[in-house]
């Protein structure tokens, strides 16, 4: 997405369809993704006479011949070489499609019969004849269990497939059945259980402990339900579902946050989601801390690092909250401070590299030095735009820092500590890759490791930098021996107590005096013959004819992501548009202006309002639709306008054209609501303290 507006991705770039079908097989594991791409890369490089084209006509030719003749296996076998040969060909995540669709079908009618004798026990008086037919009937019809586990994965696999095709509703479809189908064989697994007559002739199928075994992957396949309909906008059952996935939480978290389970949801959608509390988004963001401890074997961490009382190399006590302002005196120090900042995301399709682009240059060289560290294999085709050559030109040293087998997370953290850091700045916490927060725990681990030396009389203690997460999480990172410091403002967390939200940072927090949000729009609104403003009535009206929008209109925009957008929020901006119909309508009677626009003459005319927002698919749009007619009328159906994504010029030039951005107080726009609408002179309407306020809605 190019149109930098949605800087928030809660997950790693999108794979191709092929490749999430191919991560579902197996459990679902990218470990079974990547050995199955690995093995079908070498089986294709084998065959030096043939060029890839050839090979992969004829795995495709092979493939749909085994699926015309009802063998699913084996055409999921061809498909998975002819991933090998080309793992971006459309063409093989449609057969994907095609091939998952098929195996569902068959294992799906094998389940369907299993269930309707399932069921007709229930219906049986008698209890030895009900229990006599169950096992007659499992021993018939029933799938085992590794066969319920290839069909939840295959339609989780097939999910994946649809929402890469934008197509959220037949996704929506595939996670319930899964869901429906796994918790049924779940509760039937446990009845069986309970009951020592059957435990005899039944336990050799199943797993001695089902319910932990299957209920992590009922709470995963709910959670992508539940981020499938947001996506969509697909809201019929959106607080059931919300409550549901709450509840499971919940439960995990009154369990412990140390297994895997308690990261099926991302600390990104924690933040997202308005059924999830802000204690519990904490939670989950302090278990992803916990696996980065885990993933560099930083073991038995403690969130207080303790200095003997004798030693001369503790830093001062940390402060839990730091105000600071331009005011404050300057301290001189013996050398320069160094400074590094570290991110996967230096490159010119992310927004971070923009809004970032002219920070490090106003560093004062005298007293600081600026150390960059981009995450990733080399120097990209992506890494030569014009924010990467500023963030470039304006550090001291930048470096790229290559994730690799030979080079793990504590060797990039030792490959810094040669620079001698005295801070250093994480511009990702959770957002994208993994690697930089395991990056930022291997202080623990070499921390450990040199506590260990020193104590054994080894030398001194060695210095490690202060950490600092800055712009890339904008939630707690949940670990205070990780990272020492948050830099956020009032506005975004409160100091007080009354909010109840400062709590919930385990991190000591900086808080600047303005805004924390940092951006670039200067170097690119206006000015030059790239002008993105909008600069005369006649420019605004052309391109308000050119994306269909009346030249009269009061426009609401709302350029944010759809996901963000919830049920409660889109209502009330329908009845915002009813209302000020409402007072255009009312013009004659009273005489109010506020909804009155020149009509190209001079003349004053009733003002209409659409409200324009970003589509994500067709289905997206066609549930909007359906709820604005069906809840506000025909003529407010036809209040909506949608806009495709676009490249950051066109998205900016259209952005000038509103009147008024409508944040999402669910997960408010940074990118697009602090900088983009702001600088084009868009005014911004939001909700302050949002969090609270839509916790307390969804309470309610």
């Amino acid at each position: 997405n190019d149109n930098r507006n949605n800087n928030n991705r809660p997950d790693a770039p999108r794979r191709s369809g092929s490749a999430v079908a191919l991560a579902r097989r197996g459990g679902g594991g990218s470990e079974e993704y990547t050995a199955a791409a690995a093995t079908a890369a070498a089986d294709a490089s084998t065959d030096q006479s043939s060029s890839s084209d050839h090979l992969l006509e004829s795995l495709l030719s092979e493939a749909r011949t085994l699926l015309d003749d009802g063998d699913a296996d084996g055409a999921f076998d061809a498909l998975a070489r002819a991933f090998g040969v080309d793992p971006t060909s459309p063409r093989v995540s449609a057969m994907f499609e095609s091939c998952l669709g098929l195996r569902v079908e068959l294992a799906g009618g094998r389940y369907r019969r299993w269930r309707e004798e399932e069921e007709e026990t229930e219906d049986d008086d008698d209890p030895s004849s009900a229990a006599a037919r169950s096992s007659s009937s499992s021993s018939r019809e029933r799938l085992s269990e590794g066969e319920l586990n290839d069909l939840f994965q295959d339609r989780m696999g097939l999910s994946s497939l649809f929402i890469d095709r934008e197509l959220y509703d037949e996704a929506a479809v595939q996670l319930r059945r899964a869901i429906g189908e796994a918790t049924f064989w779940l509760n039937r697994s446990l009845q069986r259980q309970s009951s020592s007559m059957l435990l005899s002739s039944s336990s050799s199928d199943f797993t001695s402990t089902p319910f932990e075994h299957w209920q992590p992957r009922i709470d995963r396949a709910l959670y992508l339900l539940y981020r499938t309909d947001a996506a969509g906008c697909s809201w019929d059952s959106y607080f059931e579902d919300g409550d549901r996935l709450r509840r499971s939480l919940t439960g995990v978290r009154q369990a412990g946050l140390s297994s895997a389970e308690a990261r099926l949801l991302h600390p990104f959608d924690a933040l997202k989601f308005p059924c999830i509390s802000l204690e519990l988004a904490s939670d989950i963001a302090r278990s992803y801390a916990s696996r980065a401890l885990e993933s560099v074997g930083a073991n038995n961490v403690a969130e207080e690092v303790k200095y003997p009382e004798e030693s001369n190399d503790a830093p001062p006590p940390r402060r839990e909250t730091v105000t600071a302002s331009r005011h404050d005196p300057i301290i001189r120090h013996e050398r320069k401070i160094r400074i590094g900042y570290i991110s996967p995301d230096l490159t010119s399709r992310h927004p971070l590299a923009f809004l970032m682009q002219h920070v490090f240059r106003c560093h004062d060289r005298s007293r600081f030095a600026v150390n960059v560290y981009s995450v990733s294999s080399a120097a990209r085709d992506d890494d030569d735009g014009p924010e990467v050559r500023a963030i470039r030109e304006s550090s001291d040293e930048f470096t790229y820092l290559s994730p690799s087998s030979s080079s793990s997370p504590v060797d990039m953290y030792e490959r810094m500590m040669r620079d001698e850091l005295d801070i250093l700045v994480d511009l990702c916490g959770y957002a994208g890759t993994s690697v930089v927060s395991e990056i930022m725990a291997s202080r623990c681990r070499l921390r450990q490791r040199h506590d260990d030396e020193w104590r054994e009389g080894r030398g001194r203690r060695r210095h490690f930098p202060i950490h600092v997460s800055y712009m890339g999480f904008p939630g707690s990172v949940g670990s205070k021996a990780v990272w020492d410091y948050s830099v956020f403002d009032p506005i975004v967390v409160p100091p007080e107590e009354e909010h109840g939200i400062r709590r919930h940072y385990d991190e000591a927090l900086v808080y600047m005096p303005h805004c924390y949000f940092v951006n670039s729009h200067k170097s690119v609104v206006g000015g030059g013959g790239d002008a993105i403003m909008v600069s005369n009535e006649d420019e605004r009206k052309s391109l308000r004819a050119k994306y269909g929008i009346p030249p009269s209109a009061f426009v609401y925009c709302c350029h944010s992501r759809p996901d963000k957008i919830d049920p409660s929020t889109f209502r009330s901006w329908m009845r915002a548009l009813s209302r000020v119909d409402a007072m255009a309508s009312e013009h004659g009677r009273d005489g109010h202006l506020t909804t009155m626009a020149t009509n190209g003459t001079g003349e004053m005319e009733p003002q209409s309002a659409v409200l324009w927002l970003l589509r994500s698919g067709d289905e997206m749009e066609r549930n909007l639709r359906r709820l604005a007619r069906e809840e506000f009328g025909e003529d407010a159906e036809g209040r909506l306008m949608f806009a495709n994504v676009a490249n950051r010029r066109e998205h900016l030039r259209r952005l000038g054209i509103a009147d008024v951005f409508l944040d999402t107080p669910a997960y408010n726009a940074h990118t697009l609501g602090c900088g983009e609408s702001l600088f084009l002179e868009v005014l911004c309407a939001l909700l302050q303290n949002s969090f609270v306020v839509m916790q307390f809605l969804w309470v309610e």
